[in-house]
């Protein structure tokens, strides 16, 4: 029997390039993008690097990748005109490692179905052949990675990707009678570093170890052994669960589902939640237009973000039915808009239908599908779990894939050479109109103006040079929650080395205010730490009491404190 993918060196070596290429290409459009969730994710990282331990210990994001971008960071020491390119280089290479840790994942799949005697199927039948599993495998890889989970987003869900695709090929092997010690030991190291990576992993670990229990079939055989993979997991997972724990004082594996389901489900906000039950709300130091201060006791470049479970403290999230409305429309469009969408996955689920209904009996393909069950369950668990909270593409893009491939599986055509003419037809457009989706996907960011110039370097700049030195604390005026006018602010601050320490909210409470209440309230501000005020998008005329300074060819605007006022 030939070694899995030996005959097939050319088709593969050509995929890699193909993803290589494509994931390249859309690093460099989006180079000089950025996310609220990486600016807290990059100080994150500084904070562990230079030991500030009280700072890196955050319950709220998980701590493996900002390891990783702060060492990028550490050891290359980018100035500020290449640090979010370089951030997107790290994410380049997750997502090269991603693809690696894929192909371990697809051999133990294809050899699964080779050894368990399900390819080719039984007599009579035709499956899907070898070099099928790798062209379908490989597109939709490359699709979910890049177009779901995404390389412009620096998060660490391509990271998971990786941990979740090395877990599950364990699990087939461990379902092959393949399995060594060392297999259920790696199986443990996997979900650990898994759910350093994002924090959903904790109870999904559990999911995989049970899948795992189930795959070996003899419960007394599999028990000592899953332990074993178990103990491994939460040996790695506890000092980061201890650390959390003590910094909140209560147990916890973290509360970024806890914190997104007050802000969605329950209605708190965002930045500035209130209520008799909050432990310790941002100050706040103006009430209309309403002024916040936030410099202490948490770090990073905007505070608020940087762990938002500390401000949220004492807050009790509570089911609410009508709540839950808005995410599960949301769960409902996004699963709608990945799977039916002429855009995203339609080809690959018209491509699934006609190999079902030329089929003799379509639901024993279902059956077939559902032998499969090692990938069903975990991407079930997942859909699962998300669905009454936040549901994004990047949260499921590898239990898509995982889905895709247990559904293929279920195929079964009568034996003829008609029947692979069909398959071997159906693969190569699924796959190639996969690719071609991709690439237009990766063309349109490439042509996006958006993305040309490194605006936030460009303001940061020209922050530098009217005198705002790293370290030193800024005011910001905003309007938009996500937008580039909210904490787009801190995409500047960070290339400048400074912090935002204070903010007034709305932007048009601020600016529709007389000149003697905005007198006030930069009267208020001066009393903080804040050197200058800082605001997206031109101060309108009605407000000549500030001196307003463009920051070079930007949307952003900066006024001194001690130039504000009248």
């Amino acid at each position: 029997m030939t070694e899995i993918g030996a005959n097939y060196k050319k088709l593969r070596i050509s995929f890699w390039c193909v993803a290589i290429a494509l994931g390249a290409a859309d690093a460099w459009a989006t180079r000089f993008t950025i996310n609220p969730d990486g600016i807290s994710y990059l100080d994150m990282g500084d904070a562990f690097w230079r030991g500030d331990w009280h700072t890196a210990i955050n319950a709220y994001w998980s701590p493996l990748y900002s390891w990783i971008l702060g060492f990028f960071l550490k050891v290359l020491k980018p100035s500020p005109y290449w640090e979010y390119p370089l951030v997107h280089l790290v994410n380049l290479l997750i997502y090269v490692a991603a693809l690696a840790c894929f192909e371990f994942f697809l051999r133990a799949f294809i050899r699964h179905r080779r050894e368990s005697g399900k390819d080719p199927g039984e007599a009579g039948e035709v499956t899907l052949p070898e070099w099928a599993w790798w062209a379908l495998g490989y597109s939709l890889f490359i699709w979910t990675s890049l177009v779901l989970i995404t390389i412009r987003t620096v998060t660490p869900d391509m990271c998971m990707a990786a941990f979740v695709y090395l877990a599950t090929g364990l699990i087939l092997q461990i379902r092959s009678r393949a399995a060594t010690r060392r297999t259920f030991v790696l199986l443990g190291v996997f979900l650990g570093f898994a759910y350093l990576t994002k924090a959903v992993m904790f109870p999904l670990a559990f999911i995989f170890l049970a899948v795992a229990t189930l795959s070996l079939g003899n419960l007394r055989k599999a028990a000592p052994r899953v332990a074993m993979s178990a103990l491994v997991f939460l040996v790695i997972a506890a000092p980061f669960v201890v650390a959390i724990s003590r910094a909140k004082g209560r147990l916890t594996f973290g509360d970024s589902g806890r914190v997104t389901y007050e802000i969605l489900v329950d209605g708190v906000d965002a930045w500035f939640p209130s209520g008799t039950m909050l432990k310790h709300p941002p100050r706040k130091i103006f009430e209309a237009p309403a002024t916040f201060e936030f410099e202490k006791p948490i770090g990073g470049t905007y505070p608020l973000w940087y762990d938002p479970s500390y401000w949220h403290e004492g807050i009790e999230p509570h089911f609410d039915a009508l709540g839950e409305a808005g995410p599960t429309t949301v769960a409902m469009r996004v699963y709608g808009w990945t799977f039916f969408n002429f855009s995203m996955q339609l080809n690959v689920t018209i491509g699934l239908l006609m190999l079902y209904f030329l089929a003799p009996r379509p639901w024993l393909c279902l059956k077939h599908a559902a032998s499969n069950w090692p990938l069903i369950i975990p991407a079930l668990a997942v859909f699962s779990l998300y669905y009454p909270i936040n549901t994004e593409g990047r949260f499921i893009g590898e239990f898509v894939l995982l889905l895709w491939l247990a559904a293929f599986s279920g195929t079964r055509l009568p034996e003829s050479s008609e029947s692979r003419r069909m398959i071997a037809r159906v693969i190569t457009v699924v796959a190639a109109t996969s690719i071609i989706s991709v690439a237009c996907y990766t063309f349109t960011n490439l042509t996006d103006v958006r993305y040309a110039e490194p605006l936030y370097w460009q303001a940061a700049s020209s922050l530098a040079e009217k005198g705002i030195k790293p370290t030193d604390k800024l005011v910001l005026v905003w309007d938009e929650e996500w937008g580039r006018a909210g904490v787009g602010g801190a995409f500047v601050a960070r290339l400048a080395g400074a912090q935002i320490i204070a903010e007034v909210s709305p932007q048009d409470g601020f600016w529709n205010a007389t000149p003697a209440v905005r007198s006030q309230v930069i009267e208020a501000l001066r009393k903080t730490a804040a050197k200058a005020i800082l605001t997206v998008g031109e101060p309108p005329r009605s407000a000549p009491d500030m001196h307003w300074e463009r920051l070079g060819t930007t949307d952003y605007f900066v006024c001194h404190l001690q130039n504000a006022g009248l």
